[in-house]
């Protein structure tokens, strides 16, 4: 198979005897991103915005990481190459995103991969459930494109998104590079997504937050206890 023939029914395969659906010979789920959008606001609500971010980063680096592998062998490539770029042909089969890889003209030395995206379904469910957003939100799409990156290429790529439709941006942007190229804040928040320890510290710093407000919870109904 060639990379410009791939379509959504090469790929999806059902069976009327258990119900099942297939992508690429997996199991899969036809979920309303509705759904996706409810969950998202959950997530933020219980576990805060960093919190929120780190989980659902790490669901879509593995989902991405997942789906490169199963791809490798699910088609027979006539060319390993096209296997290797069919990871934003997905994200448009899929309903995700309509990926476009543009020209670098950043003044920075061109990253590993860079494009833009249209109708991004994570920026428009986090505008219709939590409004509009002061830095990218289209987690689970980036963290998909460096999981499936990181697989293809062998060796770990993270990408972030560096201008978000939820944020008032025209189109969503997405740049990805080996890690070891990194530098600064970009780094500091690539390991508070993806490394174990930035989860843990988003997470704990949920914890307190919510502790903090039982803590509050409970005064103020001592308090309305007092004065009756």
């Amino acid at each position: 198979m060639k990379l410009e023939d791939l379509n959504l029914q090469a790929l999806l395969s059902s069976s009327p005897e258990d119900g099942s659906i297939h992508f690429a010979g997996s199991r899969a789920l036809i979920l309303d991103a509705l759904a996706l959008g409810l969950l998202r606001r959950e997530l933020v609500d219980t576990l805060g915005w960093a919190g929120a971010k780190a989980v659902l980063s790490r669901f879509g680096y593995a989902h991405g990481w997942q789906t490169a592998a199963t791809m490798k062998d699910a088609l027979p490539w006539e060319e390993r190459d096209d296997w290797r770029k069919a990871g934003a042909e997905l994200h448009r089969i899929q309903g995700m995103v309509s990926p476009r890889i543009e020209p670098w003209t950043g003044p920075e030395p061109e990253p590993f991969a860079h494009s833009t995206w249209q109708h991004s379904y994570e920026a428009e469910q986090h505008l219709a459930h939590l409004g509009t957003a002061t830095e990218p939100v289209c987690w689970t799409l980036t963290g998909f494109a460096s999981g499936y990156l990181s697989y293809v290429n062998g060796t770990r790529v993270d990408g972030i998104e560096v201008a978000c439709r939820a944020c008032g941006d025209e189109t969503c942007r997405f740049v990805a590079k080996p890690r070891p190229q990194w530098q600064g804040a970009d780094l500091s928040e690539i390991q508070l997504r993806y490394d174990q320890d930035g989860l843990h510290a988003s997470l704990t710093s949920a914890g307190k937050a919510l502790r903090g407000l039982q803590q509050q919870l409970t005064e103020h109904r001592l308090l309305l206890g007092s004065d009756l």
